[in-house]
């Protein structure tokens, strides 16, 4: 089993439709998100309802357990904009992690688009960054014959990984912000371009999860885990802050 930790209050108009992780009452109660509850890595955890628990079948859970995060969130912010990307079409990724790279996956397995670019600037070279952020730009206006790209996903949400969106976008396309770098989108008449919607969904709905499960057990979507006892919990977040973790750390209570 893996959880489904958004536990929403069950009654408000977004529960009841199956979208807990928008709940108006008790949103960001479930464990490891922002103001939820402490234990995420505890050896076991209270659920405050069977309808949390997600059945992996034969999946190994030390290598699902990122589905429930990089996974389900990739899903769901891919899924929005699947409309848009018929044959033809163009998706940007911005920022190849690890959520990056299963975002990239999960556009591949659900889209018919015709061209996914990936882009990927290293934040701690800020010239560096800049110079391929305009290379990046360049060539991917060039790929879309100046229209720019149907959807952008930001997973980096500095700001300039948000210039470079607004840049890239097409009219009437969809930029979707899923990273959470503390940058500012700006807005004025031009920019992002006309009725380009811009969004930023959060995780995923409740039955977004199996979608997510039964990808994952048909070999259609990988994740790639670093393992970690309890003890070195420490040493993977200093890692992840690092740069330096392939991928998601995933951390057992047991060697």
């Amino acid at each position: 089993m893996i959880v489904y930790g958004s536990w929403g209050c069950g009654i408000c108009a977004n529960c009841r439709q199956g979208q807990e992780n928008y709940c108006q009452k008790r949103a960001g109660e479930g464990p490891g998100l922002r103001g939820g509850h402490d234990g995420g890595m505890a050896e076991y955890l209270p659920v405050p309802a069977a309808r949390y628990l997600i059945p992996l079948g034969t999946l190994d859970p030390r290598q699902a357990a990122p589905l429930s995060d990089a996974g389900l969130t990739s899903y769901h912010a891919v899924k929005r904009s699947l409309h848009l990307l018929g044959p033809g079409s163009t998706a940007v990724v911005i920022g190849a992690g690890g959520l990056g790279q299963m975002t990239i996956q999960i556009l591949r397995v659900l889209s018919a688009a015709t061209t996914v670019v990936a882009v990927d600037t290293d934040a701690g070279k800020l010239e560096t960054a800049q110079r391929l952020g305009d290379e990046a730009i360049a060539r991917i206006r060039d790929m879309t014959e100046q229209q720019g790209a149907q959807l952008v996903l930001d997973m980096v949400g500095m700001d300039a990984t948000l210039r470079m969106a607004a840049r890239v976008a097409r009219v009437l396309g969809h930029l979707t912000i899923v990273g959470l770098g503390g940058g500012a989108l700006p807005v004025d008449f031009s920019s992002p371009p006309h009725k380009c919607s811009v969004a930023s969904p959060c995780w995923g709905s409740l039955t977004e999860p199996m979608d997510v499960i039964t990808l994952a057990q048909q070999e259609k979507i990988k994740v790639l885990v670093e393992h970690f006892p309890l003890q070195r919990a420490n040493e993977a977040y200093q890692l992840l802050h690092d740069g330096r973790i392939q991928g998601r750390a995933v951390i057992t209570p047991h060697a």
